[in-house]
């Protein structure tokens, strides 16, 4: 994160400095919806079908990162992968959440431990069924378990794909992978398709990149005055 942000000083201040193209930097991101979740409208960061069963047919709930009231984030230390914060969603009645009974604010916290690793333009979770969270419903403080769910080559990636491209269309960081889920105090079940993450991510500025920033702009700022001197 501080790379990326000191490569767009040094840029401002009439450097020139490479791409930075790598896995994800040690730090904290908040966390959006992605634009290509495959059940928008809405969008969402975060999709568990049949969470509760409300009907006869496939339940999709989903929640929505960019609600006024969502505050989701993502923390790598370097180590330790930890998605927390708190989410607005519920049951997806096609273009918004229509049930009221449903929808409101969910409080999530998940934590990647086992598996975790950097590769490529990456960070890579090779795991299944061994990093868990919840999922709370605020309104009457229900719990769900969590875990990861592998597809057979990891369970979960948070960047911009092996070559840099992208995930999905997105020309940014992004996070994705599968999950399970059961009510607290239930055995989990087989995996339901689909319950996965699909989120964007911005990197949260650090203070003292903040006065780094404020560093160059003054030092720009410096050049140019000297520079007219001269003239």
């Amino acid at each position: 994160m501080k790379k990326i942000l000191l490569a767009a000083l040094l840029t401002v201040s009439g450097f020139i400095v490479p791409a930075y193209a790598a896995a994800p930097a040690i730090g904290t991101y908040s966390l959006q919806n992605h634009p290509d979740g495959a059940a928008a409208p809405p969008t969402y960061g975060f999709r568990l079908d049949e969470l509760i069963n409300v009907t006869g047919g496939h339940d999709i709930f989903t929640f929505d990162f960019n609600h006024a009231q969502s505050t989701m984030q993502l923390t790598w230390d370097g180590s330790v992968i930890h998605i927390s914060g708190q989410s607005f969603g519920g049951l997806d009645t096609g273009g918004s959440y229509g049930n009221p009974l449903f929808a409101g604010l969910w409080a999530i916290d998940f934590t990647y431990n086992v598996g975790v690793s950097s590769a490529a333009n990456n960070l890579k979770v090779v795991a299944n069924q061994q990093n868990t969270g919840t999922i709370t419903r605020l309104s009457d403080s229900s719990v769900f378990n969590l875990q990861d769910q592998s597809n057979g080559a990891y369970s979960f990636k948070f960047g911009s794909e092996d070559n840099g491209s992208g995930h999905r269309g997105f020309n940014g960081i992004s996070g994705w992978g599968w999950v399970n889920h059961t009510p607290a105090g239930s055995a989990f079940g087989s995996h339901v398709n689909a319950s996965d993450w699909l989120f964007t991510a911005t990197p949260v500025p650090e203070p003292e990149i903040y006065a780094m920033m404020g560093l160059g702009l003054g030092l720009l700022g410096w050049a140019r005055r000297r520079k007219a001197q001269q003239a």
